[in-house]
């Protein structure tokens, strides 16, 4: 065949005279394949165009290829494209979730940042949370301490069951009775009455049956401790480290706590409205008990106006954070040349008789010398009676939650008093039995944590130049030697120790403050036995039920609770930006508090010991001053009164020193994993935040509050803390890294022109 003869098939006229179509040879078979082909050639066209242009698929060729979700620590993450600080990860599990609302309720995103990091962090938190009207603050660590008490309450509402261990069988017993308001309305003021009579009697309800007793007062106060385990009256004797050689227990004694909550009110005198609730708590509850109501008034009268003469001789709260102004050792045979009107030597042969034998040469360590010197004088001109009266009253009110719930509501209305709420409703009693039972009963994320931050705080002491090498040496030496527990002390695993220390029955007619004090004089004889005895560092002197943590000098040591480490401190399977923000700063509080005003008085032994050189002891104090004087600069209007730098500097130094620190230790963690080449996941919500304002974020959440302005002042002048607002925002004022984050103008609140800076 030629090639003219041909079908033209590319659709041109051919040669030949005859035309034919190029389908006309096909198939039925091959016309229908020929139109499939052809429909998905267009659907493919279709999807083509779809991924090029509606959903972005053209940005694979500028900006590399797609994101493919990923699993992140256990939990699950989703492609966001919003998330552009993120590499575009949102992480979706259950936990960043929950974590991501809790942070989204407390935060008012109508606040700029850089005038006001609080209330733009935690503005609606007031907003969703109420503050009972028996409470004067509420907060964040408050909150989580609170849903650990409901968890507690529920393992104590469990029936006893023959299979429990007997420490078992003694809280949730201990609990229930407590619990039994109708028994503790009948049985709490003759179980009340039994106690003080353990102690001579109350005299001012017995009248004048009241028998005075023959010895002296030191004699009596001994038998106070011994027959009730309370202390503290006076003054407070323990068992504690030898200051200058933490291998050794040594016997200290100490001005005590007061009746009214806090030194302050007693300085204006008796006319103080505090000190006049005072009164009126110490007469309703003696007439409560039967006493005569003008003999109450009369002689709880003078008891306060005996307390009253002790507290002038005591020291303040500030002049007491020296330890070495409070270490004064002296042998027991000693005492009775710098205070020859109190025999210590009779109070503390009494208190230790057949347990420990007491030689004239045991180290007794007075913390408050100018306190005993003052008060001996008193005591030695004040009646018998009226020091009775005195001590029965501190031991009623000591075992107050014990009496019948009338008479231990006054009780609640002079701690709502004192802290501005007026007719303030008592706290259900599952609280106060759930609080009682944790007192009385107290008994591999965090690793990682620790050594991150451990060690980049010995990053920090290794660059800072105001420190000579000698003394940096010393203190990079106690940073590595810092002990860590966490959780909860081994021993409670071990049924052989929990047998033989909480093996304790219940007798079925047991009133519940015999039990109480029967618990508290174990633990005190535990104590006792302590001296002379070398130093168990493997002691807990903590709950594990508590959402806390804390530094111990005369240790070394810090101990992270098992209460604090949950949601929100420590939620496994979310980004670590939240987890170093939160409890990673919690962690940089403590390990600071080994290198602030107090803490860095004492070794890597726990020895009080002055290690560091002058010099630069000189440009640390000159450091803390600005501290003091930019905390003391702070205005809280509420309450309209400054905030008390001096009192608040160790925790200023170790608010300050933990953020710095844990930010550090984020960084140096994100610079040891593959999280440097993507990001890690944003958390719902907060697409647009950057890892490093979530971290910022985070650690401001930890104190986010309610505060009653009256308990302001009770806070700026007797805690060490500052008000939970300051907390969040003065240490982050003093960090660049925050002003950068957020990007504040120099000269703006969150970024002032002058900062402060310890460590």
């Amino acid at each position: 065949m030629k090639a003219a003869d041909l079908p033209a098939c590319n659709g041109a006229t051919s040669w030949h005279a005859s035309k034919r179509s190029c389908l006309g040879r096909l198939t039925t078979l091959e016309i229908l394949l020929f139109v499939l082909f052809a429909l998905l050639f267009i659907s493919l066209l279709s999807v083509l165009f779809l991924w090029l242009w509606v959903l972005d698929g053209y940005k694979t060729f500028s900006e590399g290829r797609p994101i493919y979700p990923h699993p992140f620590e256990n939990s699950s993450v989703a492609v966001d494209r919003s998330a552009l600080n993120h590499n575009q990860v949102v992480c979706t599990s259950r936990e960043c979730v929950r974590l991501a609302g809790f942070l989204a309720e407390n935060l008012n995103p109508k606040i700029d940042p850089c005038q006001d990091f609080y209330e733009f962090a935690c503005g609606n938190y007031g907003l969703n949370r109420n503050l009972p009207a028996n409470k004067p603050l509420r907060q964040t660590i408050g909150d989580v301490q609170a849903r650990l008490n409901k968890q507690v309450k529920s393992l104590l509402e469990k029936p006893i069951t023959s299979s429990d261990k007997p420490w078992d069988r003694l809280a949730k017993g201990y609990y229930q009775k407590c619990l039994n308001e109708p028994e503790l309305e009948s049985t709490g003021i003759v179980a009340m009455k039994s106690i003080a009579n353990r102690i001579g009697g109350w005299p001012v309800l017995m009248g004048d049956d009241w028998i005075e007793w023959q010895h002296g007062w030191e004699e009596q106060l001994a038998y106070v401790l011994n027959r009730t385990g309370v202390n503290a009256v006076i003054l407070e004797m323990a068992v504690t480290h030898d200051p200058s050689n933490s291998s050794k227990s040594v016997i200290e004694l100490d001005q005590p706590k007061w009746g009214a909550g806090s030194r302050y009110p007693y300085l204006s005198g008796i006319d103080d409205p505090m000190l006049r609730n005072y009164t009126t708590l110490m007469m309703q509850t003696a007439i409560a008990m039967g006493a005569d109501p003008k003999r109450a008034e009369k002689e709880m009268i003078e008891a306060m106006e005996f307390e009253s003469k002790l507290v002038n001789f005591s020291a303040d709260d500030m002049v007491r954070r020296d330890p070495e102004r409070g270490n004064n050792p002296k042998q027991l045979w000693e005492l009775k040349n710098t205070f020859p009107l109190i025999n210590f030597e009779k109070y503390i042969r009494t208190v230790f008789k057949e347990l420990v034998d007491i030689s004239p040469n045991h180290t007794i360590i007075i913390r408050e010398v100018d306190y005993f010197i003052g008060i001996q004088h008193v005591l030695q001109n004040t009646p018998k009676r009226v020091l009775a009266n005195y001590i029965s009253w501190r031991l009623v009110q000591g075992f107050s939650p014990f009496l019948p719930p009338s008479i231990r509501e006054p009780f609640y209305q002079f701690k709502a008093n004192q802290t501005g709420m007026f007719n303030s409703p008592p706290p259900d009693r599952w609280e106060d039995c759930v609080t009682l039972s944790v007192i009385m009963m107290d008994m591999p994320k965090m690793t990682e944590l620790t050594s991150y931050l451990k060690n980049e705080f010995i990053k920090q002491l290794k660059v800072l130049d105001w420190m000579d090498e000698v003394t940096r040496n010393r203190a990079i030496s106690k940073a590595n030697m810092i002990e860590y527990k966490s959780g909860f002390p081994a021993q409670i695993l071990n049924d052989t120790w929990m047998d033989k220390n909480w093996g304790l029955r219940i007798a079925p007619d047991e009133y519940l403050l015999h039990l109480t004090i029967r618990v508290k004089l174990v633990r005190f004889t535990e104590e006792l036995m302590r001296l002379d005895q070398p130093l168990d560092r493997s002691m807990w002197f903590q709950s594990p039920a508590q959402v806390d943590a804390y530094y111990a000098p005369n240790n070394n040591e810090m101990i992270f609770p098992a209460g604090i480490m949950q949601f929100p401190f420590l939620t496994l399977g979310v980004p670590n930006y939240i987890t170093y923000g939160m409890v990673g700063a919690v962690i940089g509080h403590e390990v600071s508090h080994a290198f602030d005003d107090q803490g860095g008085q004492y070794d890597e032994l726990g020895n009080l010991n002055d290690w560091w050189d002058q010099e630069t002891g000189e440009k640390f104090v000159e450091k803390t001053r600005c501290f003091v004087r930019q905390y003391e600069n702070v205005h809280v209007a509420e309450a309209d009164i400054h905030l008390n730098g001096q009192l608040s500097l160790g925790e200023n130094i170790a608010d300050n020193g933990g953020v710095k620190t844990a930010f550090n230790a984020y960084k140096a963690w994100k610079a040891n994993t593959t999280i440097t080449k993507s990001d890690e996941p944003a958390l719902p919500g907060f697409q647009n935040f950057t890892s490093q304002q979530m971290f910022f974020l985070a650690y401001a959440n930890n104190w986010c509050s309610i505060v009653r302005p009256k308990h302001y002042i009770q806070i700026i002048l007797t805690d060490v803390h500052a008000p939970s607002k300051y907390r969040a925002m003065i240490p982050l004022q003093n960090r660049p890294e925050f002003a950068e984050a957020f990007q504040c103008p120099k000269g703006s609140p969150m970024n002032p022109e002058r900062k402060c800076q310890v460590w």
